[in-house]
């Protein structure tokens, strides 16, 4: 760490002092330009600034506590708290939120405002706000315009897709993540524009690609790393504008021909080929980070953007500091998954088309809201939840133009007193447990240890890509109050589910196992869908769609014989750890921040570029 903090010293970050995380009890640095941000986002009421005070949290543990109020894939079967209809949900059903169904959710017959109420200061915010939660319907996916699609959520306008998220204008896709305007993709994440592909990651305006990684303009290729381009290659790694490449050696194409079927098509292969293909990843040439046409930006997938500070996965940005999943946003600091032009935002989640939005989650076309959830075309809310269209409230609650303005200043004056002005929501909060949030993802548990008066009952291996250990304090309960260890001197308090329940699955099942799976394609018929087939790795039970055995069918690949979680977080553990340190060119010896590990010999810029083009 401390070599870190040197090297963005003389990038002109500097460091104004340093805190201990009141969650984890690490140590963590205050950069001058966190001040100067955090000072711009401070808003005004009635001409008085109020100015939101430094982190408590370091920005691991602030990121932690905003994941923990997102689910992206874990799907349960549930009943309308409204009129006891079956439906979908990203709530367990023992969760003690009352959930709508999204069409009874949006319905005139009932309103968010009738749960308002006048704020109790004798009270904490946090409690008042806790319990308001408690009563306001939850709505039970967050999608738009889809069609056929009714396993996914954070989904614009996809038709005759399942088990996606994050995605929009897409038909035909399955498991996973980011699909943007593709067809006929499976078990894929960040993809764009493109069709027919499997296990690819990080692809944009390709076509008939299988295990493709950080890629661009390619047809017809296999078990390849940063290709652009390119067309019939496989096994191959930094090509641009190749074709009838094996192991990064030109064949003819009959010879290509040959070489290429032993990787392809039957199930012996293809493992034997993932294998093989782990090699191409580690041995390929690699740039320091993935950041294109940008300026100033530090961590990785940054596209087109400007001082972009330990930010990652953001796109045509500028001034933003600690922020992930980014499309066009300015001005923004400790802030997830914000789409269409979000500027001057704080400690948020999740929100489309915003201005000055702070401390809020799920909040859509809206400006100068605080402490706010779940909020649609509005304006002037404080401490509000499940409005839509509304204007100058307070904890749900009508108020005048006048009125609003000295009622939040009081407010926000007794916060202050209290301590919770500036920090995020509370981690009891949350909605979900740990291991159905996305803080999951990006900080994967690797150990669940069984505590019966904190003496080890049981413990299993969750993750093996992970890192931490999870101490579950009350096994028999279907979401437990546990214990998190990340490596950090303090434990946090979280929730996590004892146990998983598949969708469609009847208790008692007969699964098929593994073993039974035909070697191809050819060789499985339509009953496969019909039956329930059981993880090689992991056990859990899934099931093979209709439409997905016809992709496999098309495809010309076998039936997978890993469950579909399993094959998100092996994909997932192809991708760089979300950490960066320092290292120096292989080539010139520049010092560069880099996402790669201190062994792993990266390039700078400029040497990447004279090695690859």
């Amino acid at each position: 760490m401390s070599n870190l903090i040197d090297f963005m010293k003389k990038n002109n970050e500097k460091v104004l002092e340093y805190r201990i995380c009141q969650w984890t009890g690490e140590k963590f640095p205050i950069f001058e330009k966190d001040v100067e941000m955090i000072k711009k986002l401070s808003p005004t009421f009635l001409w008085k600034k109020f100015e939101i005070p430094l982190p408590t949290l370091s920005p691991r543990a602030r990121q932690i506590r905003r994941l923990l109020s997102r689910n992206e894939w874990n799907f349960y079967k549930s009943r309308s708290n409204k009129t006891g209809e079956s439906m979908i949900s990203l709530y367990a059903p023992e969760n003690k939120a009352k959930i709508f169904e999204q069409k009874e959710w949006w319905q005139e017959d009932w309103s968010p405002m009738d749960y308002g109420f006048d704020f109790d200061f004798s009270k904490s915010m946090t409690e008042q706000f806790y319990n308001m939660r408690n009563e306001i319907p939850r709505v039970n996916l967050v999608t738009v315009g889809n069609e056929n699609s009714d396993y996914t959520t954070g989904t614009w306008y996809c038709k005759d897709c399942y088990l996606i998220n994050s995605s929009e204008n897409s038909e035909d896709c399955y498991y996973w993540k980011l699909f943007q305007d593709c067809k006929n993709c499976v078990d894929c994440t960040f993809v764009y524009d493109s069709e027919k592909l499997y296990q690819c990651l990080n692809v944009k305006k390709s076509y008939n690609c299988t295990y493709l990684h950080n890629s661009a303009e390619c047809n017809n290729c296999y078990y390849s790393d940063d290709l652009v381009g390119c067309n019939f290659c496989i096994m191959s790694s930094n090509l641009r504008n190749s074709q009838y490449y094996f192991e990064n050696k030109k064949c003819e194409k009959e010879e290509w021909e040959k070489l290429a079927s032993a990787y392809l098509w039957k199930r012996t292969n293809i493992k034997n080929a993932t294998k093989k293909f782990e090699e191409v990843i580690q041995n390929k040439k690699k740039k320091y980070a993935s950041i294109t046409s940008s300026v100033n930006c530090f961590w990785d997938v940054i596209t087109e953007s400007k001082n972009c500070f330990f930010s990652y996965d953001v796109n045509k940005s500028e001034d933003c500091r600690y922020v992930n999943i980014w499309v066009e946003v300015k001005d923004n600091m400790d802030c997830n998954n914000m789409y269409l032009k979000p500027e001057k935002s704080y400690e948020v989640l999740w929100t489309i088309g915003t201005y000055n939005v702070h401390f809020s989650t799920y909040v859509f076309n809206s400006s100068n809201v605080f402490y706010s959830q779940d909020c649609h075309d509005c304006k002037n809310l404080f401490g509000c939840i499940a409005l839509r269209w509304k204007e100058y409230c307070i904890f749900n609650k009508q108020y005048s133009k006048e009125e609003w303005e000295k009622e939040v200043i009081k407010v926000v004056e007794y916060m202050q007193k209290t301590g919770e002005w500036g920090e995020y929501f509370d981690v009891k909060m949350s909605a979900f447990p740990y291991n159905d949030s996305l803080a999951c993802e990006y900080f994967p548990v690797k150990e669940v240890i069984n505590l019966k008066n904190w003496v080890i009952e049981s413990r299993k291996i969750f993750n093996e890509n992970g890192k931490g250990i999870v101490y579950v304090l009350e096994w028999e309960k279907e979401i437990s109050k546990a214990k998190l260890d990340l490596g950090w001197e303090i434990k946090v308090d979280i929730f996590w589910k004892t146990k998983n329940k598949e969708i469609g699955i009847p208790e008692n099942t007969l699964f098929l196992e593994t073993k039974d799976l035909k070697e191809t394609i050819s060789g499985e018929n339509d009953d496969i869908i019909k039956k329930v087939i059981k993880c090689s790795v992991t056990g859990r039970p899934f099931r093979i769609i209709a439409q997905e055995f016809n992709f496999y069918k098309n495809m010309n690949l076998p039936i997978p014989d890993v469950h579909p979680n399993e094959r998100y977080f092996n994909r997932l553990s192809m991708k760089p750890q979300r950490n960066l340190s320092i290292h120096n060119c292989t080539k010139c010896n520049k010092e560069v921040v880099s996402v790669y590990r201190e062994y792993s010999p990266v390039y700078c810029e400029e040497c990447y570029n004279k090695e690859i083009y």
